[in-house]
């Protein structure tokens, strides 16, 4: 009976061992906190906003107006601030760019889920796809136009 309680207390022990790995972390998490700035807003088909003669797919190249910043914070909130593009429809597959007067603000938490960043503001939630080898985050929307096909920040 001894040695059953004893074989039975070793088995217990050894099952409730610590872990002495930790936790595992994310090996994204660092790489995420910190200033990301607007690096291209890509739209489909491809326009000439600035009638220059050239067309592309980013909207950045045509209008300097546009700007966004978005901060993540170790602690886990989020904070952006940028100006919006306005789409308008035209005709025959053209479409009339603006920029929005005033900038937007919005801010909320964020997690981290594998290569996914998801920002959430309490109302809708966003993910970007994390580029490591880039240093990229990627929102796709996946829409034409008068929708934006993706945004896309570069880390600063």
């Amino acid at each position: 009976m001894k040695k059953t309680i004893a074989c039975m207390l070793a088995i217990f022990v050894l099952a409730c061992s610590k872990n002495d790995d930790g936790p595992s972390t994310n090996p994204n998490l660092a790489l995420v906190t910190g200033t990301w700035s607007l690096s291209s807003l890509l739209i489909s088909p491809p326009q000439d906003i600035n009638e220059d003669g050239t067309s592309t797919n980013n909207i950045l190249d045509e209008l300097s107006c546009i700007s966004a910043t978005l901060m993540i914070n170790e602690d886990n909130t989020w904070s952006f601030s940028g100006n919006d593009v306005i789409v308008t429809t035209i005709t025959g597959g053209l479409f009339k760019f603006f920029c929005e007067d005033l900038p937007r603000n919005s801010s909320g938490i964020w997690d981290l889920q594998n290569n996914t960043l998801r920002l959430s503001d309490g109302v809708s939630l966003t993910e970007l796809s994390i580029d490591t080898d880039n240093l990229t985050l990627t929102n796709t929307i996946g829409e034409t136009l008068p929708g934006l096909q993706a945004e896309v920040y570069t880390k600063q």
